[in-house]
């Protein structure tokens, strides 16, 4: 810790690739379906802004978890305001 950062691992690539996904949509909201870590379900990343997360729980199918991502998304659009949103830098 000489510098007092910390690096931060690589994300896995499943996840950096729904990142990427999100990014290039460029919206202040956006969420993408990808593979668990096991590669046995879906779940759902999320992007608010700046920040990165996923929906709680896992999805037994790409439909399920994108229906979860569309229910995420209507719900951050219809409740939050979005003249002020930052860009991220």
């Amino acid at each position: 810790m000489s510098n007092g950062h910390y690096s931060l691992p690589p994300l896995r690539p499943e996840l950096q690739a729904s990142h990427d996904e999100m990014d290039a949509k460029g919206d202040y909201f956006a969420y993408a379906v990808c593979r668990t870590y096991d590669g046995q379900a879906w779940e759902v990343a999320t992007k608010q802004g700046c920040i990165y997360g996923t929906l709680d729980g896992c999805y037994l199918d790409h439909d399920e978890a994108a229906a979860a991502g569309v229910a995420w998304l209507l719900e951050k659009i219809d409740h939050e305001p979005i003249g002020d949103e930052e860009t991220c830098q």
